[in-house]
């Protein structure tokens, strides 16, 4: 998933929508995303989708680093779209637009705002047992990544995974995947015993520099906003 290389990319580069505050990139990405939800039109989504395109340019985000997580959603779109594809094409692009439209947004999220400065914002409205609960996962994600791959190349050097033998493929990764879950308890084991000796008792202090906006964050605010309003008001394109 090459979740450490969007972090970095969040973290290192320099952009305007680097520059923005947290608060006013996840107020953006709300509305955004809820306009992809509530569109049902092809002409808007086509023009939404290129819009959040043109945001990756500006914020100096690689394509080719990024652009493979959108292949999760299309994929599971196009099962839906195949079924509207007996109805309407339309339909079917609708249903694919959707999709990667709205996990192209939060994509441009996470890539330009740092997930310490996400759950920042987050713990100013959510319970803090709940924002430590997701910190805490997002944390152990790489970990469990890199465990993953380890055991992924350890059953090819060991000739564990044959191209034609299914079966001995599915009981290697069944153990594989038994010995990750193993692996996922002790590591959260150990977790608990550092974060109890250095004090913890439930919430983490997790702060954003500031919750002053500029002028350019009021600017993004703004146009979400209009945007979600474009997305609800009929255009008349005869």
């Amino acid at each position: 998933m090459h979740i450490a290389e969007i972090d970095y990319i969040s973290n290192t580069t320099d952009s305007p929508l680097h520059r923005l505050k947290p608060i006013s990139k996840m107020t953006f990405t709300l509305f955004v995303m809820a306009s992809f939800i509530i569109s049902s039109e092809l002409a808007k989504l086509l023009v939404l989708t290129g819009f959040v395109l043109v945001l990756f340019i500006i914020g100096n985000i690689p394509y080719k680093k990024v652009f493979h997580l959108v292949l999760y959603p299309l994929f599971f779109s196009l099962l839906f779209a195949v079924i509207r594809l007996q109805q309407s094409y339309i339909l079917a692009s609708i249903i694919i637009l959707k999709a990667c439209g709205t996990a192209l947004t939060m994509i441009l999220l996470i890539s330009t705002t740092s997930y310490v400065d996400i759950f920042g914002v987050l713990s100013k409205f959510l319970p803090k047992l709940l924002v430590d609960i997701l910190l805490f996962t997002y944390r152990s994600l790489f970990i469990l990544v890199g465990q993953i791959e380890n055991l992924l190349k350890s059953m090819k050097l060991r000739g564990g995974y044959k191209s034609f033998n299914i079966i001995r493929n599915m009981t290697n990764i069944a153990g594989a995947i038994g010995i990750l879950i193993i692996h996922s308890y002790e590591m959260n084991e150990r977790q608990f015993q550092i974060y109890a000796l250095r004090g913890y008792e439930g919430g983490l202090p997790i702060t954003v520099e500031n919750w002053s906006l500029k002028r350019d964050d009021v600017f993004l605010i703004l146009s979400s906003l209009i945007i979600l309003v474009g997305m609800v008001i009929p255009w008349n394109l005869s």
